[in-house]
């Protein structure tokens, strides 16, 4: 049976607004960290592009670099609910790679330039870790969900959570980089890594 689902309230005019400002100082964030630099960068000039204080900057974002990735927890959230979407028969390999997939079709205009910043950028690259951590931890409680909470299949989870997440990030950084198609070489790398059984214990525990 699939998870239910919560009851969302419908969007008010001041939800709407905010999340129109939220994506428009993200969209200046990143054509500035394009255009000059991300330490040329000020946040004075992020809020003045979008046409908004300072301070307004500050309440949707608690840092410059948080600026280039606007919809962090949306897309978190979104990702969560999606893995629990599915019969509790299904492989959870399978729904995994699916649901890793499909994010690709859902991508935010603004990703794929977001990870061309990050090899010139420590600062963006420091907030995609720490964004990449909240994503290996929903997969590794996904997978501890269907395996269990010992420790041969807590070590599985996380090893499967850090080796997806990597190839994510390594194949976002070359669209970026070089114009890739990310979700092909996404596909063909999972469906190598998931080729053998991941989801029989490890003999060596």
């Amino acid at each position: 049976m699939s998870s239910p689902k919560r009851e969302q309230r419908p969007p008010t005019a001041r939800d709407v607004q905010r999340l129109e400002t939220r994506r428009a100082l993200a969209e200046h964030a990143i054509r500035l960290f394009h255009a000059q630099g991300f330490e040329q960068t000020t946040v004075e000039e992020i809020a003045a592009a979008a046409g908004v204080s300072t301070r307004t900057f500050f309440l949707h974002f608690p840092t410059k670099a948080a600026a280039a990735f606007p919809d962090h927890q949306e897309r978190v959230d979104d990702f969560v609910a999606r893995l629990s979407d599915g019969a509790p028969f299904v492989n959870p390999l399978s729904q995994l790679r699916s649901v890793l997939l499909a994010g690709f079709d859902s991508s935010s205009p603004s990703r794929i330039s977001r990870y061309a910043l990050l090899s010139k950028t420590p600062e963006l690259r420091d907030e995609d870790a720490r964004t990449d951590r909240d994503y290996e931890e929903a997969i590794a409680e996904f997978l501890q969900r269907h395996w269990g909470n010992e420790p041969e299949a807590t070590v599985r989870a996380n090893a499967i959570a850090n080796a997806v997440i990597g190839v994510m990030r390594a194949t976002l950084v070359a669209a970026g980089e070089r114009g890739i198609d990310a979700r092909a070489v996404t596909a063909e790398i999972l469906g190598r890594m998931f080729g053998v059984p991941f989801d029989e214990p490890l003999h060596s525990m």
